[in-house]
């Protein structure tokens, strides 16, 4: 503040720093009783002490008091910017954070990280990215840093993101927030090693990091570690006990080891937390088929599809149960699934094993080329598919003799593939996620 500080001052901003709230307060009162309310540091520190209490309109009045006796300093303009933000006023802090900006003499990086956040809000995220951009070159460090790859994210500008905060990560000693975020951008981004490195910064730095043990656990149980995943899903459960993807993981992970009672239970408790997500209806989904219960499966399965009607590896579990329950609308959700994802292996060769069993030779063996076809074109082709397409072209060769394939080749999805790493990704919360 620019008023001249004196002892009173000095003692003032002391207890404000070690929390002693009330005395501040009392302070306050006592200096402006002294200088007929005209007491600028006074008002200020008054302010910062209700804003910090949640009392945000009795903190914006202090605030003003203090532009109105001096309105050439930044800061008050600044928390008054806050505080409105707080309030979900996000165009009324971006024109405040634009005041201050006017009065501030020097580029200031948290005015500029300020202006991105608002952008942001109010659905500019192009805007936004320029003005992280500014706080960056301005020394904003981690937190400017950081903004900056989540706005490039939200301009579905990955590659930029991930240069974002490989910099900033090379510029700045950064915390395990910022690290769980790079790494589980790594991971998305096909780069298991990198993401493995940053995940466990993130957790050394911060073991109780829910993000991180998350997206490592993901990434362990692609990689068929589901001991360690465990351990890291138990440890997430721990600091979150309530966190959707952790009991929807956990599951997952428990069905792979052939823990079914406990698997269902997790994946129980995910949706119970969760009604409305399609992806923790479809995981329970999956593992009841498993467990040979196409009844509840079909019903969780027929909200998931009702919350996410597009989405083609749902229909097609969808598809299996019905079949399982010897329902004719079985071909119907097969034909759907696959118009859903005409170009997926998956869906392909379940179709395909579909054709065989329902004693359609030719239209299985079409299909079950078309997807030796996409299983060539993938250059990441998964060892889960091409076995099972195999087996689907064994029986296929067989039943040119039986006319059909048997029951045991129908192809369910595999529980160790793509559903968990999707599972900490779609329809949580974003702390969640």
């Amino acid at each position: 503040m620019t008023q001249v500080c004196n002892s009173r001052n000095w003692l003032l901003h002391a207890r404000y720093v070690r929390g002693e709230h009330a005395m501040c307060l009392e302070l306050s009162d006592e200096l402006q009783n002294k200088n007929y309310n005209r007491h600028i540091y006074a008002h200020f520190i008054k302010g910062l002490v209700l804003a910090e209490a949640g009392r945000l309109q009795e903190a914006l009045e202090r605030f003003h008091s203090c532009i109105k006796l001096y309105s050439q300093d930044p800061e008050p303009l600044k928390q008054v910017a806050r505080c409105l933000y707080r309030q979900d006023r996000f165009q009324l802090s971006y024109e405040a954070y634009l005041e201050a900006d006017k009065c501030a003499k020097h580029p200031d990086a948290e005015i500029y990280c300020g202006l991105a956040e608002c952008s942001w809000k109010v659905g500019e995220a192009v805007r936004g990215v320029e003005w992280a951009r500014a706080g960056v070159q301005a020394g904003g460090g981690e937190r400017a840093g950081a903004l900056l790859a989540r706005l490039l994210l939200a301009c579905d500008q990955l590659e930029p993101a991930l240069q974002a905060y490989d910099q900033t990560i090379a510029a700045t000693a950064c915390g395990a927030d910022t690290l769980a975020a790079a790494g589980a951008l790594r991971l998305r981004a096909g780069d298991p090693r990198g993401a493995f490195q940053l995940l466990g910064a993130a957790l050394a730095q911060r073991p109780g990091q829910h993000a991180a043990a998350l997206a490592l656990a993901a990434m362990l149980l692609q990689h068929g570690d589901s001991s360690a995943a465990l351990a890291r899903l138990k440890a997430a459960l721990n600091t979150h006990p309530t966190c959707v993807a952790a009991h929807s993981n956990l599951g997952l992970a428990l069905i792979t080891r052939k823990k079914y009672i406990a698997g269902l239970t997790c994946l129980q408790r995910a949706v119970q937390w969760a009604p409305l997500s399609a992806r923790a209806a479809h995981n329970l989904a999956l593992a009841l088929l498993t467990c040979r219960r196409p009844a509840s499966a079909f019903c969780r399965l027929a909200s998931a599809t009702a919350l996410q009607p597009e989405h083609p590896h749902t229909v097609l579990l969808l598809a299996i149960a019905l079949e399982r329950l010897g329902d004719s609308r079985a071909d119907a959700a097969y034909g759907r699934a696959l118009s859903l994802a005409p170009h997926d292996a998956l869906v392909s060769v379940n179709v395909a094993a579909r054709h065989g069993r329902a004693g359609r030779l030719q239209l299985a063996l079409e299909e079950a080329n078309n997807t030796v076809q996409l299983l060539q074109d993938d250059n990441k082709a998964d060892a889960h598919l091409a076995s099972s397409l195999s087996v689907v072209m064994n029986l296929l060769q067989e039943a040119g003799a039986q006319s059909v394939i048997p029951d045991g080749a129908e192809l369910n999805r595999p529980v160790d593939r793509k559903d968990r790493a999707d599972a900490i990704n779609d329809n949580f919360a974003p702390d969640e996620v």
